[in-house]
């Protein structure tokens, strides 16, 4: 079959994320060949209407499209093109691209359908402490310690400052204080569940998964919040997967996901993200939790080559 890998635009801002999308790709297209497919790599540019990407007629596109010069939340632009095209692709569709592209959108759809999501900007106390957000980077860009605040008026100032430093819009909500945990999904079945450990944060240090807790592996930050999976928790795990589930349903996603929780003290879930198309990387979350499950990366390739035709 012929496989076309399509990437983010080769012009995004250079960042740590942002080239690990393009790694993910060359080892995507490495087991695509290795799978027998004839594979093709090319930035996305908009439209395709000429050139290369018409030569090569492809009969389905590997999407890992993960950013845009117009935003992340565009990403629903790219797939609604291939389905013009009747172009069969991996992963999820345009709409709910389009609904999760945008965090606030997202949560409260999760929240209408009784799905456990922080509490928002003044659905709290005055106490309570907020972790502000860009509504629609996934890679937790801007997002550091000095995030988390008490009040709402100084999460409002941060959200100032956070759209002035980085554009776009922000968001706050409450900040729960617990585990965090992710829930990979294939096919929509949830593969090993994956913990993030806070080594050495005292007191009231935040513990988030912020831009350089993912990002910078030289830090102190990255060292310090390692993946890990952990035994099987009861009743807590089967909850997780049962909400990962219900996330997915309620999106009608496809191919693959992962939906991250925070854990509270009382040990209430509740859902922070959920991420279509998370990054294949052979380093990233998504194929650590399929390797326990004895998936290779190459395994996962052509299991959403196969959901992509069905």
């Amino acid at each position: 079959m012929r496989v076309l890998v399509l990437t983010s635009p080769a012009d995004i801002a250079s960042r740590p994320d942002t080239e690990d999308t393009f790694a993910q790709a060359e080892q995507v297209a490495s087991s695509l060949k290795l799978l027998g497919h004839e594979t093709l790599t090319l930035p996305y540019t908009r439209g395709h209407d000429i050139g290369t990407f018409i030569d090569f007629a492809p009969q389905l596109v590997f999407n890992l499209v993960e950013d845009l010069p117009e935003g992340p939340d565009q990403l629903h632009t790219v797939t609604n093109i291939l389905d013009q095209r009747d172009i069969a692709y991996t992963g999820a569709a345009t709409e709910p691209l389009r609904l999760l592209g945008n965090k606030p959108v997202m949560k409260a759809r999760l929240r209408a359908a009784g799905l456990r999501v922080p509490a928002g900007l003044g659905e709290a106390g005055e106490t309570t402490r907020y972790i502000v957000k860009s509504a629609v980077e996934h890679a937790s860009l801007g997002l550091r310690a000095e995030n988390v605040v008490t009040g709402a008026g100084a999460a409002l100032l941060i959200a100032v400052e956070r759209e002035a430093e980085f554009g776009g819009q922000w968001f706050a909500e409450a900040y729960i204080d617990g585990r965090e945990f992710n829930v990979a999904l294939l096919d929509g079945e949830p593969l090993p569940i994956a913990e993030i450990l806070f080594i050495d944060y005292p007191g009231d240090t935040p513990r988030i998964v912020g831009y350089a807790e993912k990002w910078d592996a030289g830090s102190a930050a990255y060292a310090n919040t390692p993946r890990v999976f952990p035994p099987r928790e009861e009743p807590l795990f089967s909850e997780l997967e049962r909400l990962a589930r219900a996330a997915w349903d309620l999106f009608a996603l496809s191919g693959y996901a992962r939906v991250d929780f925070r854990v509270d003290r009382s040990g209430e879930p509740y859902i922070l993200e959920v991420n279509a198309n998370p990054c294949l990387a052979a380093d990233a979350g998504f194929c650590a939790a399929a390797a326990e499950q004895g998936l290779s990366q190459t395994d996962v390739v052509a299991r959403l080559l196969a959901a992509a035709q069905n």
